[in-house]
């Protein structure tokens, strides 16, 4: 065997990324059900969807809850490697490789006063001007609500930083309505016991399929390839669902681990 062949040869092999010991770190925002950050513990339905990809790929990670928007910076920013769950928007393709399989589809829903005549049928097609409405810093919710959203249509939009600050603002009368992921506001309202007073509205106005995404600037597209793969071949043999449905029995029995 020449030298020159053998030399080719580790120049091919030193061209593939190659798994290590180097821990992989995520972020994340406190978003119950799908993470639960808790007097230090952190859980939550994405979590061990996550947690078990990962280990499938024999990858160690780390997992930081923040501030959606201080998330968003530490990908975009090269600071952290990836952020789960996340809506796709072309801003944030931009900094982030997106994976091609989702994680979850997220039905987003409206959440009212019991008393309140608002419906979500037509809520995105009619004249929201008289509403005032409560929304999380930076997070998506959907291409028809950013866009009213982000076009003032509404009569004033609270921004907060937690979920549970735009539930209170409901509850009290500031605001008329917030917009949540369904699965999430069920939790907060539970949490906080506030399903006597406040209702999620059916139908969602909504249906997005959620992501993880791998900051540009780490050149992660392998392993999002690779992460894409796995949680592929766990959707088709039963391990996905598995997952979930394993994690909502839990809470039946522990519910108070749910409160964020």
């Amino acid at each position: 065997m020449s030298k020159h062949w053998v030399l080719s040869l580790l120049v091919w092999l030193c061209s593939f990324p190659i798994a290590s010991s180097t821990t992989v770190q995520l972020v994340t925002l406190d978003y119950p059900p799908y993470i639960v950050h808790h007097e230090g513990e952190l859980s939550g339905v994405a979590v061990e969807l996550v947690e078990a990809v990962f280990d499938e790929l024999d990858v160690p990670i780390s997992i930081e809850v923040l501030p959606w928007a201080r998330a968003l910076s530490n990908v975009q920013f090269g600071r952290a490697d990836a952020i789960f769950t996340a809506f796709k928007n072309p801003t944030r393709e931009k900094f982030a490789d997106y994976s091609n399989e989702i994680l979850f589809t997220q039905n987003i829903s409206l959440v009212v006063k019991r008393s309140s005549k608002i419906s979500s049928y037509d809520f995105l097609s009619r004249d929201v001007s008289a509403v005032a409405i409560c929304a999380v810093n930076r997070v998506s919710y959907g291409k028809q609500m950013d866009a009213l959203l982000a076009d003032g249509r509404f009569r004033l939009v609270f921004w907060r930083n937690r979920t549970e600050d735009c539930a209170r603002l409901v509850r009290t009368g500031r605001a008329d309505v917030w917009v949540n992921n369904d699965f999430g506001a069920r939790s907060i309202l539970a949490s906080e016991q506030m399903e006597q007073a406040l209702e999620i509205l059916s139908p969602p106005i909504e249906a997005t399929p959620s992501y993880i995404a791998f900051s540009k600037l780490k050149e992660h597209q392998w392993l999002r390839d690779r992460f894409d793969r796995v949680l592929r071949e766990m959707k088709e043999d039963g391990r996905y669902e598995a997952i979930i449905d394993d994690y909502f029995d839990s809470l039946k029995t522990a519910p108070s681990k749910e409160k964020g």
